[in-house]
């Protein structure tokens, strides 16, 4: 059966569904957001919390989702949708860890000077008084 492509204005039922499902999702990510944010103050706790938090909430949100019906699938939809996004935003600085140091070094290979801290405008400054110039006869 083919499906039609149609624009037409919302109906209310729609636009609450839209509503219930963002607020939902802005929520879960603010609470989950928050959880990661504290969990490496747990301690040894920290990566059950961290793990358990992000994989744990957008599977109770697409299970609820699928097990339930009108409005109460609408929040579990925007729970599984904010808790997918942040796992996607959370995933890569938590995978870092474990990925090999020489796929980590983003810049200053073997051979490049790089300069001490300190502000930035005043690189050139400092970059001009460590250089040297010598001269030989």
């Amino acid at each position: 059966m083919a499906q039609e492509l149609a624009f037409a204005a919302p109906r209310p039922e729609e636009m609450t569904e839209v509503a219930i499902g963002m607020g939902s999702a802005g929520v879960t990510g603010l609470a989950e957001g928050v959880v990661v944010k504290f969990a490496p103050g747990l301690g040894a706790l920290e990566p059950v919390f961290t793990w358990g938090t992000l994989l744990g909430v957008p599977l109770i949100g697409a299970a609820g989702s699928l097990f339930t019906r009108g409005m109460i699938s609408g929040v579990f939809k925007g729970v599984a949708a904010g808790g997918a996004a942040i796992l996607g935003y959370s995933l890569p600085a938590l995978v870092t860890p474990f990925m090999p140091t020489a796929a980590r070094q983003l810049g200053g290979g073997g051979g490049v000077k790089q300069l001490g801290p300190g502000s930035p405008l005043n690189a050139p400054s400092r970059a001009q008084s460590q250089a040297r110039v010598g001269l030989e006869f």
